[in-house]
């Protein structure tokens, strides 16, 4: 558990990405958790390990709470919805929740490793949509960012997937943002989604609370490591290992 929170929190400090869609399958594959207590796990790391720095964006006016209010009237009742899938299966059909959830966090993966793959094209190749913010107004906008957050709460409740990987896009194409205030205001929001939804699976038990502290105990160093690596290494590299590992253990746990 050490080891994945050193290489996991490498990564999350070099993109800002990677503490639900990469931890998740990591938990599974290599921690050998099952796929309710790996998505458990996740939620409470991403949430003990995001709260501190999203209390420090906020302070720092880096989070737009406007768009805070607006994806958390979306994402709160999609949370409420993915719990409720969650302690059905739970509850009803506790032989079918691992492998439910487990196909469920394969396709999730392969979603997010597209969606960063076409981050990374050059700017020739890229879908102009990805660097732009659409063209629509006011209230069209508010109604499609409540719609996202729908869409990733429900799927951080069940994959713990998409805080970071779906919401940056999502907000890019919105919101005409510093690159500053994208990153404080997806932690903030990824940290209340993360207690969210979190909460669900600690009341079915599906946190193992001593593999969170492991995770702790390798990521905080590593995430001070990689603050010092800013600007010597290009973001390139770090977010196309994630996108490629992505990609491959979704296909892995797709086709097992």
């Amino acid at each position: 558990m050490v080891a994945i929170g050193l290489f996991v929190g490498l990564l999350i400090g070099l993109t800002g990405l990677g503490s639900g869609s990469l931890l998740t399958p990591l938990l599974i594959l290599v921690g050998g958790l099952s796929p309710a207590t790996a998505v458990g796990t996740s939620l409470a790391f991403s949430f003990t390990s995001k709260f501190y720095a999203s209390w420090n964006f906020y302070q720092r006016r880096m989070v737009q709470m406007e768009i805070v209010r607006d994806l958390s009237i979306g994402s709160l009742p999609g949370a409420l919805v993915g719990a409720f899938f969650i302690r059905y299966l739970g509850l009803r059909q506790p032989g079918k929740m691992d492998v439910v959830l487990f196909r469920a966090i394969g396709a999730a993966l392969i979603v997010v490793a597209f969606i960063m793959i076409a981050r990374l094209l050059p700017l020739a190749m890229r879908p102009a949509a990805m660097d732009r913010t659409l063209p629509v107004s006011e209230n069209v906008r508010r109604v499609l960012i409540i719609l996202a957050g729908f869409a990733v709460g429900a799927s951080v409740t069940v994959t713990s997937i998409g805080s970071g990987a779906a919401l940056i896009p999502a907000m890019i194409l919105f919101y005409k943002l510093d690159s500053g205030t994208l990153v404080g205001t997806n932690v903030f929001m990824g940290t209340i989604l993360a207690g969210i939804a979190g909460i669900s699976h600690m009341g079915l038990g599906h946190v193992d609370w001593g593999a969170v502290l492991g995770l702790l105990c390798g990521s905080v160093p590593a995430l001070w490591f990689a603050t010092h690596l800013h600007g010597r290494i290009p973001r390139q590299i770090p977010e196309g290992i994630i996108a490629a590992a992505l990609m491959a253990m979704g296909v892995h746990i797709i086709f097992l």
